[in-house]
């Protein structure tokens, strides 16, 4: 914002690290798309607003909203 610049969602992140002892489940890789609406989700959460989000099975809808209702709540 200082600027007024669009920055790449992938750099808003820190650099991902697979977690030590993790199982396959417990691996997401964070991509520009989860990474994206994951932030679309959170400030929809934080408004309080109703949220609905539509897609083909495993893009990580579910995964997306577990994790921000964990760092919202």
């Amino acid at each position: 914002p200082e600027d007024c610049k669009w920055i790449n969602w992938v750099k808003t992140q820190a650099p991902y690290e697979i977690p030590i002892g993790g199982t396959f489940a417990q691996v997401i890789v964070p991509t520009i798309d989860s990474i994206r609406t994951n932030s679309l989700v959170q400030r929809l959460l934080i408004s309080k607003k109703h949220t609905l989000l539509c897609g083909s099975t495993g893009t990580g809808k579910s995964i997306s909203v577990l994790n921000q209702l964990n760092q919202c709540f």
